[in-house]
């Protein structure tokens, strides 16, 4: 009924889960090649009359030991999605970092789930993830999606910047912080510059000058950016 494909990999297909009535599907990726960072194509297969009253929540898990974390869903009106995965090497005696997978219906609307239970110092990689599939009632599989999707907002609303030094003194303002951290400061600051010098560039005519909209545009795809990732700012160079 189901079929997943990790780039570079050839096509899964989906197994049903012994006396689920076909309820429940597995998609076990153990025989891609080993990678810590992919994307996964995840899809309701052709030739299946999905029906309209129900939809496929999605889970996930990093090895048989773990349990399911959900990720999103799939149904008739939403037949595929695209999956980010993003699995750094886990080094023994070290769980402080272990990956996230990314849905999202497109650019602007990306769901980060942040895993936080530790992996017994193992090395993951994309060979080792399992979906797990429920086809359930339409009413009671969005109401999960909704949960889901408020636990998502209320863990990113929590992660506030707090930064504690010895004296045990925290920072919660930017003027704190860049007195506290003026290098490091210094350095967000250019980087953000850049990002938006970078962006900006394009859009310049023939007088060399930008719409303020197209500021406006940049800005808004920076915060939800920097919301799902702010990693991203350690790439940003110079044109």
């Amino acid at each position: 009924m189901f079929a997943a494909i990790a780039s570079g990999n050839p096509l899964q297909m989906s197994e049903e889960v012994p006396n689920s009535n076909g309820l429940q599907h597995t998609i076990v990726l153990s025989s891609t090649k080993p990678k810590n960072y992919s994307h996964i194509s995840l899809f309701i297969l052709p030739n299946v009359t999905f029906p309209l009253d129900f939809i496929a929540t999605v889970y996930f898990k990093l090895g048989p030991n773990e349990d399911f974390r959900m990720f999103g869903y799939l149904s008739n009106e939403k037949p595929s999605a695209i999956f980010k995965v993003k699995l750094p090497n886990i080094k023994i005696g070290n769980s402080d970092d272990l990956g996230e997978i990314d849905m999202g219906d497109d650019d602007e609307d990306i769901m980060v789930p942040n895993p936080t239970d530790p992996m017994n110092g193992m090395n993951h990689n994309i060979s080792e993830l399992i979906i797990g599939i429920s086809i359930e009632p339409r009413n009671e599989g969005m109401a999960k999606i909704q949960e889901w999707k408020q636990q998502q907002m209320s863990s990113r609303s929590s992660n506030s910047l707090v930064i504690a030094r010895g004296n045990g003194m925290g920072v919660n303002t930017v003027g704190q912080l860049a007195k506290m951290y003026p290098v490091l400061t210094q350095e967000l600051a250019g980087k953000i510059v850049q990002h938006a010098y970078n962006y900006l560039t394009g859009f310049l005519d023939a007088n060399g000058s930008v719409s303020i909209k197209r500021f406006d545009g940049w800005w808004d795809k920076f915060k939800k950016r920097l919301a799902n990732d702010a990693s991203f700012l350690d790439e940003v160079t110079t044109n």
